[in-house]
């Protein structure tokens, strides 16, 4: 029997031993588990108490490039500074600001908020970050060139427009800064500025020469209102588009009411062009068989019903095509006109685009201007006036490119292009202006050409002669049925003309509202001497 209760308070301790070992063990386990939420609670909230302060500073915009990828967006930087509301951040950069700028960073920092500002360059001081950001306004010198942004970022005019999608993005630069849950700064942390795309990184080649819009915009300085051109011959690439007057892209509403409208691009908009169309009949002719028309000039010839006059009341006597071209006379190229018939110069029109538009880059085109149809240059009248430009005709200083592209080169023509290429997500797509045009023969471009060499050296355009390299071009006087405060008739000038003439490298179309030829001349001669001195000085 006490065998038997001694075995049974045996087992019973051994049981309650292993209950109490097991009660213990778990109350080990729950302390540790409550340690460890306890812990993660505590970190949770701390997690919770801090959080991003994100500053946007500049919206992130692609680059507008010249043809050597000098940038002509993107290229002037200044300095933002991310500024702790701490007393020696605020310090450090008021010493750096001017006082009418202090007031207003101060005004945010009391309120233990970061500020932003813009400062003359890099601060080293607790509590102060600084980057150097591109401002996206492109130069004056090429502002109808790049255009200008609207007030949401997009691109409202010129290349801006024309490739926003590519340029435009929806993301910023941007400064981060470290705050709690009440949004103050949390000290020890540094305000830092995220690393966003490159602005140059990508965007839109521009055929444009910088150095050449330049030294044709210094060149120009004289034409109030008008627009100066200039291309490559073998290209049909524009290395200058200037329209007159130019405006500052960062500042665009101050010329809002300005009464000269600067944002009209007179490059590519219509006029009447005048005289400088008579190397168009005269290409007609030639290639009809007509060079050798003669005719007697005596100051005025009968059509219809009524006179039309030269410029030269008592006349030019008898001409030939090569001096009805030097000395522009009106009377030859009316009956050169009644010979070859309204048909055939109207082809020859067709053939230089002349009633359409020229598109010279991705959504970005020249006014169609005007052609007279071939029922209405049936009318003898009508076809004496389109013959020295005049009537119903107009085009504009771009649409003129290739008729004197082709005389400079062999009767050949690209249509015009201001763009190279387009730079996407590191994928460079060319633009393609085409295959060229051949719109006269070889023997016409070359018998023109030395016409128009004559036309500067013994002609009516003797004040485009450069000093530095030989030329050939055509003056005109276009009349705009205008007038002037006193009653005088506005005309508006142009000249057509490249260099150098043996070996043509460059054209140039130059228009100024309300100008003479003596002055379109003039500029004609500065642009051909400058861009001659700065190929010279890259050789």
């Amino acid at each position: 029997m006490n065998r038997k209760l001694y075995s049974y308070s045996r087992e019973n301790f051994a049981a309650r031993s292993a209950i109490c070992f097991f009660l213990i063990l778990l109350m080990l386990l729950s302390c540790a588990l409550r340690v460890a939420v306890l812990n993660t609670e505590g970190l949770g909230l701390v997690s919770a108490k801090q959080s991003e302060y994100v500053i946007k500073i500049k919206r992130i915009r692609g680059t507008v490039y010249d043809c050597n990828m000098v940038p002509l967006t993107n290229n002037v930087s200044y300095t933002a500074a991310v500024v702790a509301p701490l007393p020696e951040a605020i310090t450090a950069v008021s010493k750096a600001l001017p006082r009418s700028e202090r007031q207003s960073l101060l005004n945010t920092l009391k309120g233990g908020k970061p500020a932003v500002c813009t400062v003359p360059g890099e601060i080293n001081c607790e509590g102060v970050a600084t980057k150097g950001i591109y401002k996206t306004a492109g130069s004056k010198d090429a502002c109808h060139i790049i255009g200008y942004l609207d007030n949401k970022g997009h691109g409202a005019a010129g290349l801006e427009a024309a490739y926003d999608d590519i340029l435009y993005t929806d993301r910023y630069i941007s400064a981060v800064v470290v705050t709690d849950g009440k949004g103050n700064m949390l000290s020890g942390i540094e305000p830092e500025f995220e690393e966003g795309d490159d602005p140059r990184s990508f965007g839109v080649i521009s055929t444009v020469d910088i150095e050449i819009q330049k030294a044709v915009g210094a060149a120009a300085n004289d034409i109030a209102k008008g627009a100066v051109v200039v291309s490559e011959v073998k290209t049909g690439q524009i290395k200058a588009l200037l329209s007159l007057p130019q405006f500052d892209t960062s500042d665009i509403s101050s010329y809002l009411e300005n009464e000269n409208s600067p944002f009209i691009n007179r490059a590519l908009r219509p006029y009447s062009v005048g005289s400088v169309f008579k190397s168009l009949v005269a290409a007609a002719g030639i290639e009809s068989g007509y060079a050798d028309f003669r005719y007697n000039c005596e100051g005025s010839t009968f059509i219809i019903d009524r006179y039309f006059k030269c410029h030269k009341a008592d006349g030019h006597g008898a001409v030939d095509l090569r001096q009805a071209l030097a000395f522009s006379c009106n009377c030859y190229f009316y009956n050169y006109a009644l010979l070859l018939g309204g048909e055939r110069i109207y082809k020859t029109a067709r053939l230089f685009n002349f009633g359409s538009a020229i598109q010279i880059a991705d959504n970005v085109k020249s006014g169609a201007g005007t052609l007279p149809d071939k029922k209405t240059l049936e009318n003898a009248a009508h076809l004496a006036n389109f013959s020295i430009g005049q009537g119903e005709l107009s085009a504009s200083p771009v649409a003129l490119l290739p008729l004197y592209t082709a005389i400079a080169n062999g009767g050949r023509y690209y249509l015009p292009s201001l763009v190279k290429a387009t730079v996407k997500d590191g994928m460079l797509t060319p633009y393609d202006n085409g295959n060229p045009t051949v719109a006269m023969s070889e023997s016409t471009a070359l018998m023109l050409k030395t016409y128009l060499m004559d036309v500067i050296t013994d002609g009516t355009a003797a004040a485009a002669m450069p000093k530095t390299v030989t030329a050939a071009g055509k003056t005109a006087t276009a009349q705009t049925g205008r007038v002037d405060k006193n009653g005088g008739k506005i005309n508006n000038s142009w000249f057509c003309g490249f260099f150098p003439a043996e070996e043509p490298e460059y054209v140039v179309v130059i228009l100024s509202e309300g100008g003479n030829t003596a002055q379109t001349s003039a500029v004609f001669s500065k642009i051909a001497d400058s861009i001659t001195q700065i190929s010279k000085e890259r050789d």
